[in-house]
């Protein structure tokens, strides 16, 4: 069974031997080859199949750079039979919503850059991350409405097109305290976007963190499930969680390993046993120290569940 991680797995300044996150990206600005080649050696020796790129350092233009084109790091890849599967796209989470509109060309063209890129290494999927809600209670209050959601759609159905052009399927991700994550904003944004451009890539410890029940946000939008970031979660975080540039920081606290927390894994993969997935199971540890036994353990879980004919 081929299964892949997510390579914020890796942004933990434990593994690299140095002391802040800050200094990962300057450890990859140095030796980008060295860099990168520890990191495909350790994915080999966990076992790791496919692998989603996600920001600087760990992201397609990165790896490019680290082995000087995109056939050099294809050849990386396959002597140590790994695949690139997908790329999480954060432009959206970084420029103000209400700049959206001068930026969409950009943005498109960036878009069309990472599919293209994709589609040459034979990865399927484009996951976006949409932007943060405001801290409840805020004043001016920031509400997650059909004003406020529909122009959002809107650039995700032409983000869905440039991306399809190429062959690639651009999927929602579910990031705690984004305007997609609570079950209800799902509900609105799967109802506003185009089904045949904008897909869903649920992230169950997330849905868990924001007080929904992942296995019913699965069921209802099983159709567009292309890809799911398997991960859990202790508890729902407070309503009144101060939103800031921290925030995906703390959600830290409230992850653990799989079977460890709230998240119904039997049943979730009973859904996704339905879904048009486009890779196998992703692993997201998030920051993870000490990746290889962690991953492995991750893999067992889900192994172990594939051949009790749940997965």
């Amino acid at each position: 069974m081929k299964i892949g991680t997510d390579l914020v797995t890796f942004y933990n300044p434990a593994f690299w031997g140095v002391t802040t996150e800050a200094d990962i990206t300057a450890l990859a600005q140095a030796d980008g080859r060295a860099f990168w080649t520890r990191l495909l050696d350790t994915l080999h020796m966990a076992g790791i199949t496919g692998i989603e790129l996600t920001f600087p350092p760990f992201d397609q233009m990165g790896a490019v750079a680290a082995f000087t084109s995109e056939a050099a790091l294809k050849h990386e890849l396959e002597i140590r039979g790994l695949e690139i599967w997908s790329c999480f796209f954060p432009a959206l989470d970084r420029i103000p919503v209400d700049r959206y509109a001068d930026a969409e060309a950009q943005i498109l063209a960036d878009v069309t850059a990472v599919a293209r890129f994709l589609s040459a290494m034979g990865g399927t999927v484009l996951v976006a991350g949409l932007p943060c809600r405001r801290t409840f209670l805020s004043d001016p209050p920031g509400f997650v409405d059909l004003a406020f959601a529909t122009p959002i759609a809107g650039l995700l159905n032409h983000m869905g097109f440039a991306a399809a052009r190429h062959g690639v399927t651009l999927a929602i991700h579910t990031e705690a305290h984004t305007v997609a994550c609570a079950p209800r904003d799902v509900d609105l944004f799967m109802l506003l976007t185009d089904p045949r451009y904008v897909s869903l890539c649920p992230d169950p410890a997330h849905i868990v963190l924001e007080g929904g029940n992942p296995v019913d946000l699965v069921a209802r939008h099983r159709e567009r499930v292309v890809a799911m970031h398997w991960k859990d979660a202790t508890r729902a975080m407070p309503v009144d969680t101060p939103i800031a540039e921290d925030i995906h920081t703390r959600h830290r606290a409230y992850f653990c390993e799989l079977g460890n927390g709230q998240v119904d894994f039997r049943q979730l993969a009973q859904q996704l046993a339905g879904a048009p997935r486009l890779c196998g199971p992703i692993l997201e540890l998030d920051a993870c120290a000490d990746p290889v036994p962690t991953l492995r353990r991750g893999m067992t879980f889900i192994e172990t569940l594939a051949q009790k004919g749940a997965a």
